[in-house]
């Protein structure tokens, strides 16, 4: 809403501060979800580097994985980035930008947990835990997306 005040000769428009819409939880996940990746990416690491010297591993196939793991990141620094920023500026586009990247992370955590050459228990716990951060934030993505599309719709 739009308030209109007159004082000597000059009029200005005043904006009605609305409360903010960001989403406190979301927030929290995703500044959880920052740490746990860089401690997942640490261990992923060191566990295909222990897999490499231990288990018989073809190079290809070694190599491979562990640059998955760098794209990865690369992904998911990305939709966190992404995600904030959205979250903070509760703009809509960013936000679908987030929730489309939370898909192919969620199955590269899927990928991590299930279909390497050699999956540790490790791996999986891992894996476990970013799925449940994807799953979260994913939904918790949405309710966000449903709340900045319906303030922007409103004059």
């Amino acid at each position: 809403q739009h308030y209109f005040i007159q004082s000597n000769l000059r009029m200005t428009i005043v904006r009605q501060q609305s409360a903010p819409l960001s989403s406190v939880p979301l927030q929290i996940l995703l500044f959880y979800n920052y740490y746990y990746f860089i401690v997942f990416f640490i261990v992923e690491l060191l566990a295909m580097i222990w897999k490499g010297t231990v288990l018989p591993y073809s190079s290809t196939t070694l190599g491979s994985e562990i640059a998955l793991l760098f794209l990865y990141a690369l992904c998911e620094s990305i939709r966190l980035f992404v995600g904030n920023k959205g979250n903070l500026t509760e703009k809509p586009f960013p936000i679908i930008v987030f929730i489309l990247l939370t898909l192919p992370m969620a199955m590269a955590y899927v990928f991590t947990m299930l279909f390497q050459t050699y999956v540790l228990h490790l791996d999986a716990i891992v894996s476990y835990i970013g799925v449940g951060f994807c799953g979260l934030e994913f939904i918790l993505g949405i309710v966000a997306l449903i709340q900045f599309s319906r303030s922007d719709s409103t004059p």
